[in-house]
């Protein structure tokens, strides 16, 4: 590792802590509802897949299909398909067929799933708005431009085989 800058470097380990803080908020996300191994990150895919809006068939932007889910998660097709079967007997998700392409299956949360995530996230999401009350305009889209570039690093070290 080269050397940095002593605030860059701090600001990168703050970063870091920030990510762990925000994964272990996962982890009690996970065992509050019964989620094991990769099903809480499913869910919020999906979850996150839908909150665009549109109708409950998966009207976000981008509706998730198991095909999808499988490439977010690097999982083959039969554990895609035996992750959203355990998702949707617990309720947390469902399969619709998408009304455009009757082949194409759509994953949905449902409103229970919807609710849970709210009720868990939606504090921490409400303190996160206000506290960007403190930051101008400028200083706000410069964070953005900046967690964009941190995700689309962390993606790219993801592909390239990270472990």
């Amino acid at each position: 590792m080269s050397r940095h800058k002593p605030e860059h470097q701090r600001l990168s380990e703050q970063l870091f802590d920030a990510a762990l803080a925000l994964a272990r908020l996962g982890e009690d996300f996970d065992r509050l509802h019964g989620l094991q191994g990769a099903e809480g990150e499913a869910l919020l895919l999906v979850l996150d897949a839908s909150r665009d809006g549109g109708p409950d068939d998966g009207g976000g932007a981008a509706p998730m299909t198991p095909g999808r889910l499988g490439s977010a998660l690097r999982l083959p097709s039969a554990s895609v398909t035996a992750l959203v079967d355990r998702l949707e007997r617990a309720g947390h998700v469902r399969r619709v067929r998408d009304t455009g392409d009757r082949r194409r299956v759509l994953l949905v949360p449902s409103p229970a799933a919807r609710r849970a995530r709210d009720a868990y996230w939606g504090g921490l999401n409400e303190r996160i708005v206000a506290a960007m009350d403190e930051f101008g305009d400028d200083e706000l889209a410069a964070v953005e431009r900046f967690l964009r570039r941190v995700a689309g690093l962390a993606s790219d070290h993801r592909a390239e085989g990270a472990d």
